[in-house]
């Protein structure tokens, strides 16, 4: 038998006992032989020290109780521990006869389930209250929807102001385009794809703007006691987390593109390179050779008594060796563009434009016409020289049309510049070579030239993050078109620095 029993008469005489009671409370069997009044046993536990700590009796709600003081009885009902630390469950039943029975059962195991449990929540409780963790549990049957208040308070609400709250009421507060993503994950988890409801959406928040946060959830197995199935779960904030990695691929993919324009610079830089050692192995031999014949034939001939010779050697070596020292000038310009930093803010285009015209045209009669432009984040000194070389191209071109003009032109649809001239344009066939060092696309150019504007022009602007292409016809005049880093890709160059915390 597993329960202690004890029964005394109306007197309070000891009756009967059995086994179990001895044991249970550790009372010494030639006592209770003796068969004493219960009085005796209480007398008994009383010296042995059994009462001495507070709290030894107590109710279900762990109330300390204590004996009535007219009758000096128990409740019916009531539980006491024993020496032994053991957790006793008391009963007591009074018989017509006159007889009253005690019954003891040992609920130590019991009660240090319910302790640990109470432990247990209390633990939750405070991670709870630590994390400010946003809890929920769906009742599937019904589609009621149990929060606590760190969910509500997520959102910017208080409990009571979202209840009742229910999967329709929760399903509306998510943002439309987050609905077919955490539908299709709720139904993974459903149907066992999934082991746990996990997903990442947008939530409206009280004030209007969007919540990110991070749902995860499991089923409770079996069913509650009013025998409803639940789904149980979290719910953190995590817009700081998602905003993190917004920046970081943005960063990224900022940092990417960088290396890509880097690369094809540098890419541009050694082509230019190799043309420039094309250019001091050929172009500047040329010239080279032409004065040292010349200069020879001055040496070794008798020219003395020919001064008109001498005078027109001496004017071709003059002419030959600035022809030299204008290809070591464009060369050590080129190779500046490409080697200076960039500093980029904010200009106009069509402002500096006309600042390099009015310099560029002196008294010539060219009609210039600038539209307005907006102003665009770009380094002012490169393209000034990208603007100065294009203007005086196009000057170059129209010096002998009738009616010359040059318009330089906006379209902010495609964010595209223009500069448009009547002059003898060229053919598209040849177009390649527009932007290569020391190439000229013309056999007789209108005035001398080392074919070096269009190509600094166009790694002037490279370095800006732009682009310069060209579209004519002979005798049609000529369009050069040109692009400068976007305006929203300055701002993120400019400011990633100051957005990345």
């Amino acid at each position: 038998m597993t329960q202690g029993v004890v029964c005394f008469d109306s007197d309070h005489r000891l009756v009967f006992f059995n086994r179990r009671y001895v044991e249970l409370l550790e009372l010494p069997e030639e006592l209770l032989q003796r068969q004493p009044s219960k009085h005796e046993i209480v007398a008994f536990q009383r010296r042995r020290g059994d009462f001495d700590s507070p709290g030894r009796f107590f109710d279900e709600s762990g109330q300390t109780v204590h004996p009535d003081p007219a009758t000096d009885e128990m409740p019916a009902h009531y539980w006491r521990s024993v020496r032994s630390g053991k957790t006793l469950e008391v009963t007591v039943s009074r018989l017509s006869s006159g007889l009253y029975v005690r019954a003891f059962s040992d609920v130590t195991a019991y009660f240090r389930a319910q302790r640990a449990a109470q432990n247990n929540a209390s633990r939750l409780h405070r991670i709870l209250n630590a994390t400010d963790c946003g809890t929920w549990e769906v009742h599937l049957m019904t589609g009621r929807v149990e929060i606590n208040d760190a969910w509500a308070r997520m959102l910017g609400y208080s409990h009571e102001e979202l209840q009742p709250m229910s999967r329709d009421g929760w399903r509306a507060m998510v943002h439309p385009d987050d609905v077919k993503h955490s539908q299709l994950a709720s139904l993974a988890f459903m149907t066992g794809t999934a082991k746990q409801f996990d997903s990442c959406f947008r939530m409206r928040h009280k004030a209007g703007h969007w919540v990110w946060v991070q749902c995860k959830g499991k089923n409770f197995d079996g069913v509650l006691e009013d025998g409803s199935i639940v789904i149980s779960g979290t719910l953190f904030d995590v817009s700081g987390k998602v905003v993190a990695q917004e920046q970081a691929a943005k960063l990224t993919d900022q940092l990417r593109g960088e290396v890509l324009v880097q690369r094809d610079q540098l890419d541009r830089a050694v082509r230019d390179m190799a043309q420039i050692s094309a250019g001091l192995a050929h172009d500047l031999r040329t010239p080279l050779r032409s004065i040292n014949g010349l200069a020879s034939i001055l040496v070794e001939e008798d020219t003395a008594n020919d001064p008109a010779l001498v005078h027109t050697y001496a004017q071709k070596i003059a002419e030959l060796s600035g022809r030299m020292g204008r290809m070591i000038t464009g060369m050590l310009d080129l190779l500046h563009v490409l080697q200076q930093p960039t500093s980029f803010q904010p200009v106009s285009v069509c402002v500096l434009a006309q600042k390099r015209m009015e310099v560029l045209r002196a008294d010539s009669s060219v009609e210039f016409i600038c539209a307005e432009t907006p102003e665009v984040n770009a380094d002012p000194e490169l393209l000034g020289k990208a603007l100065e070389a294009l203007l005086r191209n196009a000057l170059i071109y129209t010096h002998d049309s009738p009616g010359p003009r040059i318009e330089l032109g906006y379209e902010p649809e495609t964010r595209v510049y223009f500069i448009r001239d009547n002059g003898i344009g060229f053919d598209m066939a040849r177009a390649e070579m527009l932007f290569k060092p020391f190439t000229r696309l013309h056999q007789k150019e209108p005035v001398e030239g080392l074919g070096m504007g269009l190509a600094l022009a166009s790694r002037c602007l490279e370095r800006m993050g732009g682009l310069l292409w060209a579209d004519s016809s002979p005798d049609q005049g000529a369009t050069f078109y040109f692009n400068l880093r976007k305006e929203d890709e300055d701002q993120d160059a400019n400011s990633s620095a100051l957005r990345i915390d």
